[in-house]
């Protein structure tokens, strides 16, 4: 059985440079977000009124639309955000469709931030276009993205999909500049509806970093048919066209009967301050379209890395959801000064965007309160 979220997926990101014959190395920027944004930020509340440590940006949603005939209708995202002499720089890639009452088929898009709010799209949009036939004509998703300074390159993983031959696959393409993207000949390099590890498929790209020596390893969904479930399990790869999933799941779907008892649609990790955080989207229910299940009731979670090494999750859902019904497709994470920086997928008045959150752990966003 296939399964296919109806998620914007955002995510990781770098910048890359001319390659200098010297190092130059900027302290990295610890100021105000309020300074460098036009709108300030407001301290998020739980449901019982009690002050927590996530605070929203003002004027969200900070992105939506480009206004580029093409794009009309943005489905999914992926975010980066490097240091540039010591300056964060933000880039983000999404992918649109020209009529949403009729999604299948997409084009590429990219654009780039100074500070995270105010997005310029590229003049060289839309990068890329489906192809009918192809093996991902009907949909590119679930996005992840890294610069790899071994072999000057951006790499994207994404999930493919063609409804009319019933294929879901993961696809990999490679730039030198973010703009340019060479396709794999290899693609698709992983079928996401084949068993493995003692599953009975996989849902969907969770996560992609650099590996700690070589390669890349990040996070894949991986469907249990008994529980009906999507948990995050590790993905490695030793180059680009050799992907595997790990057998034992690093971060499991919650207890039956909690909000996020069906799994997750996607996760960012950050650390900060010697501590390690993973913000989540999970969801608790599944409704039937045609051949595949679509994953609904998402909200944002995260959970803590204990002493153990193990992640521990906390049990109630983040309270900053748009819609009461949850809605928030995908969550991308970056450490950025004494903070961490989120960009998150959700609807604002019937219209898909994202929105700009900070969560402040050592409480630095209050005392720079006015």
């Amino acid at each position: 059985m296939g399964v296919h979220p109806t998620y914007l997926a955002l995510l990781p990101l770098t910048l890359s440079a001319c390659a200098p014959d010297y190092a130059l190395t900027g302290r990295q920027p610890d100021v105000d977000p309020a300074d460098v944004t036009d709108c300030g930020f407001t301290q998020v509340v739980d449901d019982d009124g009690n002050a927590t440590n996530f605070w929203a940006y003002d004027c969200n949603p900070v992105f939506t639309t480009t206004g580029e005939d093409w794009a009309p209708t943005i489905d999914n995202s992926a975010f980066l955000v490097t240091e540039v002499l010591g300056h964060p720089f933000y880039q983000l890639w999404y992918t649109g469709v020209e009529d949403s009452s009729n999604p299948d088929g997409w084009k590429l898009g990219y654009a780039v931030s100074a500070e995270g709010t105010d997005w310029v799209s590229s003049g060289d949009n839309p990068l890329l276009s489906s192809v009918d036939g192809d093996w991902d004509a009907s949909s590119m998703d679930a996005m992840q993205v890294v610069w790899d300074p071994d072999t000057s390159q951006y790499v994207m993983i994404y999930q493919g999909l063609n409804y009319d031959e019933n294929n879901l696959a993961i696809g990999v393409l490679s730039s030198p500049d973010g703009v340019a993207w060479d396709r794999l000949p290899q693609n698709p390099v992983y079928d996401l509806m084949q068993p493995a590890a003692g599953l009975d498929g996989w849902c969907w790209p969770l996560g992609l970093d650099l590996g700690p020596v070589a390669g890349y390893t990040g996070y894949l969904a991986g469907y249990d048919a008994r529980a009906n479930t999507c948990s995050a399990y590790q993905l490695n790869a030793s180059d680009l066209t050799s992907w595997s999933p790990s057998s034992t799941s690093v971060f499991p779907a919650g207890d039956a009967g909690a909000w996020d008892d069906m799994g997750q649609v996607s996760l960012s990790t950050a650390s900060l301050d010697g501590s390690d955080y993973l913000f989540y989207v999970g969801f608790g229910d599944w409704e039937t379209q045609g051949q595949y299940q679509v994953s609904q009731h998402q909200f944002l979670g995260m959970a803590e890395k204990s002493s153990g090494g193990q992640w521990v999750r906390r049990p109630n859902k983040i309270p900053i959801n748009n819609t009461s019904e949850g809605s928030i497709g995908a969550v991308a994470a970056r450490t950025v000064g004494s903070r961490v920086h989120l960009w998150v997928n959700d609807e604002w008045d019937g219209q898909t965007g994202v929105g700009y959150f900070i969560y402040d752990p050592l409480d630095t966003m209050a005392q720079d309160a006015p």
